[in-house]
């Protein structure tokens, strides 16, 4: 069977002024994570963290620096469980979900931290994956965006996960986090990242997609979005290193995990909560 008719004459395209609710969305995430820090979080680092150690004291510094890294931790953790669900709740009923292809095929849809060694290598993967959630919105490509963030962010959730429980005192739990956080990392981001959804954009894309319903010119949506996805994989093999050099310490260890290698900047110590 072929793909149903598509009325794309009668479709809607991105509008500049659709990025108006982004400033909205800042707001209520800056909002949401002060509520939590100030009463979830903060409660849930004193009762989880000096319960089990008793030889740390709030007041001290050292005291301070671990609160404050639980508190970074499971902000994260919460935000990246919330993404990874919405962006499963999305797109598991789709057919694009299992099928690369159809990326394709038919119109487009439309829909605080401590500065540590690879802050710059951070910030280009901030900045890259800004620029991709915007394109993907004005080229009309959000299935692929949409697979991409549920990809990333999924490793993410046990990253968090781990950090949390190793400032808690849960090694056991720690231990595994990470275990899965490496394991989802190599099959996500390492294989099923480069040889399905790269491989879609790459080659997939250039017979299937029709390029006179769009509005830019091909090369504009071929290297320019491509480029961009490419370097997320750069991003993923340097991070991937920083995690085996972790693995190996783990299993030297003994299995306990230890550090996270991205050293705290010297500044760190220097500011407090």
């Amino acid at each position: 069977m072929g793909v149903p008719l598509v009325e794309w004459e009668a479709e809607s395209y991105p509008a500049y002024s659709d990025f108006a609710a982004i400033p909205l969305f800042a707001v209520f995430l800056f909002a949401v994570r002060y509520l939590l820090d100030r009463f979830v979080f903060e409660w849930l680092a004193r009762r989880l963290i000096f319960e089990r150690d008793e030889k740390l004291d709030l007041a001290t510094h050292a005291g301070r620096i671990k609160i404050r890294k639980f508190k970074e931790s499971a902000w994260k953790c919460t935000y990246f469980l919330s993404a990874e669900l919405l962006a499963l709740s999305v797109t598991y009923k789709e057919s694009w979900f299992t099928n690369t292809k159809n990326f394709w095929v038919g119109p487009g849809d439309q829909f605080w931290e401590i500065r540590r060694s690879d802050f710059g290598i951070s910030m280009v993967h901030h900045v890259v994956s800004v620029i991709l959630i915007a394109l993907s919105y004005i080229f009309r490509f959000a299935r692929v965006g949409s697979i991409v963030l549920a990809i990333h962010d999924a490793s993410d959730v046990f990253l968090e996960l781990g950090k949390i429980s190793k400032y808690s005192g849960y090694q056991l739990l720690a231990d595994v986090s990470f275990l899965i956080f490496v394991g989802s990392w190599a099959v996500l981001r390492l294989i099923y990242y480069p040889f399905w959804i790269l491989w879609s954009t790459s080659y997939e894309v250039v017979p299937i997609l029709d390029k006179k319903k769009h509005k830019f010119d091909g090369p504009l949506y071929y290297y320019v979005f491509n480029c961009l996805l490419f370097s997320l994989l750069v991003l993923n093999i340097y991070w991937w290193v920083l995690m085996y050099r972790m693995l190996v310490g783990q299993i030297l260890s003994k299995g306990h995990v230890g550090d996270d290698v991205r050293s705290d900047s010297e500044g760190e110590e220097e500011h407090e909560d």
